[in-house]
Formats: structure tokens, C-alpha cells, sequence
């Protein structure tokens, strides 16, 4: 899919304000904060902030330029900046918002950018009811950063899902696909993968009498056997499990960070095994090193078991968890892919 961020390149200026890009506004800083928009037209037009104290400032897309989105899909953002000094803080926020306007959360993704341009990337993932996004690119610590592009690919799904009037995915019937004109020939093997939902009012069917049967012209494009019977290997899904005993105390600790980028399914579950409560909450992060609450911090009683299920994704998630005084606690973690 397309970059979905206007001006991304900052190449337009705006009629009211010339001399900022059209689509974007200035936001946070105090008065010694300074925006300049650096280049001539037609060529792209990075936007350098001038941050020498005082809060974090940035530029934010417009509310009228925001993002299309839907519910449960996966975007990466990218920024291509630079700093001076290098390694000045730096941020990118997104904001998720319901088709009416209503702001339903904020991710932040901390950055740390060098003193030559380069390209910050973050995935993110749509909540329940988020109808667009705004992104938006900052600086937090003394110093100069310098926005050169700002960029939104939507990753899953590539393309919009054709729905059925009961909003069932559209699938077109065999019966009116046609007539195969003239057969294909492939290069090689093709492997197919097959997974359907068949109902229908049918007899009992036995293994003795029953069954399907693929065939190929030859050994290719289909895997078969030398009588032209399809060669069919059955697709499981996978599931693990690790357990962590450990006790809590008043200092915060966490479990082992997991990477679940491979997995379909994941979740902890907390059994607390001691006297006193405990607080649990699930964490995830890009990189294994910035890590951000996924989940409410929650209280799992004595005796109580507590599952925490993602709300968002990000590669890695790991639990973090406290008690007033030392707690027994058996931590599960359950993936499937």
C-alpha cells in the first residue's frame, strides 16, 4: 500500500501560514522554541525545531489531513531525521481516533536520532473502533532536530475486504467463475494451502467410503505420487508454554521478555500462591529496551489466578509485578501459532 501521509515530504506550503507545510502544525515548546522550515520549492523542505529548553515540541498533522484507518490493522510509521548534537530524545507519537472525531488513545515510541539523516521505523496496531490516525514527530531534550520525511504504510490488510450484505467476507461462487479458457503451465511446484468450512445437509461420511482425491497432469505443478495422486501435508498449529516462579516485593521486577512476532495467540496467566495481593501488569516493547504498559496495572488476590491478553503489538512483551511485602507468584506464559 502507498504512503498514506500528506506532504509527508513537506514540499506544500499553506495559503494561510506560507511559511509552514500545508497539512501540519507546530506543537508544545515555549517562546524560545523556533520552527523553520529549511529549502526553497519545488524540492522536499525538511522542518528543523530549534528546542533549546522548556517541554517537548514537534510538529502534528492536521486534523482535516488525518490518516484513514480501520479497527485491528497493523501500521508502520517511519521518519527520516536527524539531530545536533546526535542522540538527542526525541519521539513519535500516534494518536488513534474513532471516525467521529473521538481521540480513543495515544502510543508514544521514544527516538533516539543520529547527526546525519536516517530512518526511524515503528509498527503499531489499530484498536476497536479507530476510524484514523494523526502522527506526530518531536523533540524532548536541548538541541536541534530536523524532520525530513514523515511516512504511514498500512500493513495488514494490503487491501480493503470485499463484505456481504450480513458483513461476511464476499466469496464468489464456483458456479459463476466460467469456463477455464486454456490451462496454465507453472514454472514449479506450487504449494497450496487449504483451509475452509464446509455445512451442508450430507450422509455420514466413513473413511472406508469416503474421501477426496486430487490429481496432476505430472509431477508438477503438483506434489504427487507416480499414479498422479496429490501429496497433502496436514497444517498444525504449534504451542508453547513456559512457567516462571518468582516472588514479588515492593521493588518492581519483570519476567523474561518474549518475542511473540511469530506467534498467533499469546497471553499470562498469574497464580498467586502467597498471603498478601500482588500487581501485575503486561509491558511490550519494539526493541527490548523501551517498554510501555499494554494493560492496566491489576491486582491478582491471594490464591487468585489472573489472565493478561495483548492489547496492542509490538515484537516483544514480558510482566512486571510488585506486592507491600514478599509473594509467591507462578507466572505462565501460553503462545500459539
Amino acid at each position: 500500500m502507498p504512503d498514506q501521509v500528506y506532504n509527508g515530504d513537506f514540499r506544500f506550503a499553506q495559503v494561510t501560514l506560507p511559511d509552514f507545510p500545508d497539512g501540519w502544525l507546530r506543537v508544545g515548546g515555549d517562546a524560545a522554541t523556533a520552527w523553520q522550515w529549511l529549502g526553497t520549492p519545488p524540492g522536499p523542505r525538511p522542518v528543523a525545531i530549534v528546542h533549546p529548553s522548556g517541554p517537548p515540541a514537534g510538529i502534528v498533522q492536521a486534523q482535516e489531513v488525518a490518516i484513514s484507518a480501520g479497527e485491528g490493522q497493523r501500521w508502520e510509521a517511519r521518519v527520516n531525521l536527524a539531530s545536533q548534537p546526535a542522540g538527542v530524545p526525541a519521539y513519535l507519537r500516534v494518536y488513534l481516533y474513532r471516525p467521529d472525531g473521538y481521540l480513543l488513545g495515544r502510543l508514544l515510541f521514544p527516538l533516539v536520532p543520529s547527526d546525519e539523516p536516517a530512518v526511524e521505523s515503528r509498527l503499531f496496531a489499530t484498536v476497536s473502533g479507530t476510524g484514523a490516525v494523526r502522527l506526530e514527530v518531536g523533540i524532548v531534550g536541548a538541541g536541534m532536530l530536523v524532520v525530513h520525511r514523515v511516512e504511514a504504510y498500512r500493513r495488514y490488510p494490503r487491501r480493503a475486504l470485499r463484505l456481504d450484505e450480513k458483513g461476511r467476507v464476499f466469496v464468489r461462487h464456483v458456479e459463476t467463475v466460467g469456463q477455464i479458457v486454456k490451462p496454465v503451465r507453472l514454472a514449479g511446484p506450487v504449494l497450496v494451502n487449504v483451509q475452509a468450512t464446509v455445512t451442508g445437509d450430507i450422509r455420514d461420511l466413513a473413511p472406508v467410503r469416503d474421501g477426496v482425491r486430487i490429481y496432476g497432469s505430472s509431477a508438477a505443478p503438483l506434489a504427487t505420487t507416480t499414479g498422479g495422486v496429490a501429496q497433502v501435508q496436514v497444517a498444525e498449529r504449534g504451542f508453547r508454554e513456559s512457567v516462571e516462579q518468582v516472588v514479588a516485593g515492593p521493588t518492581r521486577a519483570t519476567t523474561a521478555p518474549r518475542d511473540v512476532s511469530a506467534v498467533r495467540l499469546y497471553s499470562f496467566a498469574v497464580l498467586n500462591a502467597g498471603t498478601q495481593a500482588a500487581a501485575v501488569q503486561m509491558e511490550i516493547s519494539p526493541d527490548r529496551n523501551n517498554w510501555t504498559g499494554d494493560t492496566p496495572e491489576q491486582e491478582v488476590a491471594p490464591g487468585g489466578l489472573l489472565v493478561l491478553a495483548p492489547r496492542f503489538f509490538l515484537r516483544y512483551a514480558r510482566l512486571a509485578y510488585r506486592a507491600p511485602s514478599p509473594t509467591p507468584l507462578r507466572i505462565w506464559f501460553q503462545s500459539q501459532s
